[in-house]
């Protein structure tokens, strides 16, 4: 993991002990081609049954973008629990997650949509009081009715 952190300019390099108590508390995917690593997801499986599973990161090197790595990482993401929802989180200006997550929902026949920061745990969803990420919704039960949509109350 930590080969594919100091690739990924999104990511940061994190000690072997910090990778190795990720890898036991939460749950991690690596993706490889051939027998190269090119990039890993880490998942939070909410503690609750109605929790969705929260997709802290998805990070993927440079070299093998474009290829359908981080499609793969997340479809086989909503493979472990098909009966949850997925919540996640990004920036505002980060346009290839935003395309990558509205792919992801069609491809899944489910909808996505922009929820307020305060609907879930900042640290279940993988990033800092002071990130200012925003939070989406997967919604898998409902269907694709829309894609990329913002709530009226959600300007935070």
């Amino acid at each position: 993991m930590s080969w594919v952190q100091a690739e990924c300019e999104s990511t940061y390099i994190q000690s072997v002990e910090y990778n190795v108590s990720k890898i036991e508390q939460q749950f991690v995917l690596l993706a490889r081609i051939g027998e190269q690593p090119v990039g890993f997801s880490l998942v939070f499986i909410g503690p609750e049954e109605s929790d969705p599973l929260f997709i802290q990161l998805v990070a993927v090197v440079p070299a093998a973008r474009r290829r359908g790595v981080a499609l793969a990482l997340l479809s086989r993401v909503a493979e472990r629990a098909p009966e949850r929802n997925i919540a996640l989180a990004t920036l505002d200006n980060n346009v290839g997650a935003l395309a990558l997550n509205d792919h992801f929902a069609k491809s899944i026949g489910a909808s996505i949509r922009r929820v307020p920061v305060s609907m879930y745990r900042r640290s279940h969803l993988g990033f800092a009081q002071s990130e200012s990420h925003r939070p989406w919704i997967i919604e898998r039960s409902h269907g694709v009715h829309s894609s990329l949509s913002f709530d009226k109350d959600s300007h935070t």
